[in-house]
């Protein structure tokens, strides 16, 4: 388990055992959900993982317990990239996961306004790692509905400052624009950016379905 680093499983998931085929879909999520962060675009990426696997009632355990065992093989092998997964709650069939990257946290804590939000939201600003975990946190509370969603989570995710804040103060509602995320600040220049992620986003695609391995996506990140 964990073959996929080097090994390309585009187009392998109706195909072999159970445990081959849930290692290609968890492969698969992971280019397609968290692919900005595996090739460094962006610092975290939020989502799910929701194994066609499960749907199939007598399998429906070991495919519960397979996805256990792959999140802690890819959490374990993409450490060495520079990339840190995390699971934070079971959803609606399948693990939520936060997927992030160290060095780029910790770059967003040399930005003064981006210091100010987080320490009006109560986080930590002195280590990436602290700050992360308490995300962490507050997101396994939500999920398990002891608490709102923190939106302040959207500074890992590379929202730019002013429209974190813009939509936690009234819920998008003031937004100038809309994409990836609510716009408050410069909507032509949210725009490019969004452009610029959609392109990094198909080309990561495009080339892991062309047979480019998952590791070698992750050492595009640490270029």
């Amino acid at each position: 388990m964990g073959k996929g680093i080097e090994v390309c499983l585009a187009g392998l998931q109706g195909a072999g055992t159970l445990e081959d085929a849930l290692e290609a879909e968890f492969v698969d999520c992971l280019v397609r959900q968290a692919g900005l962060v595996l090739v460094g675009e962006k610092p975290a990426a939020l989502f799910g993982f929701r194994p066609r696997s499960h749907g199939a009632a007598p399998d429906a355990r070991a495919a519960c317990l397979l996805s256990g065992r792959l999140l802690v093989a890819y959490a374990k092998r993409t450490k060495a990239y520079g990339v840190r997964i995390v699971w934070l709650a079971e959803r609606e069939g399948g693990p939520m996961l936060l997927a992030w990257r160290p060095a780029q946290v910790a770059g967003l804590l040399d930005d003064e306004a981006a210091r100010a939000l987080m320490a009006s939201c109560g986080l930590p600003t002195a280590h990436a790692a602290r700050l992360v975990s308490d995300l962490v946190r507050r997101l396994r509370a939500y999920y398990a509905g002891r608490g709102p969603f923190p939106h302040e989570v959207g500074l890992i995710l590379g929202y730019p400052v002013a429209d974190v804040a813009g939509f936690m103060a009234d819920g998008g509602r003031g937004a100038v624009a809309c994409g990836r995320w609510k716009v408050y600040g410069d909507p032509v220049r949210a725009r490019r950016r969004f452009d610029e992620l959609g392109r990094h986003e198909r080309l990561c695609k495009r080339l892991y379905a062309e047979g480019v391995p998952m590791g070698e996506l992750l050492r595009m990140g640490m270029a």
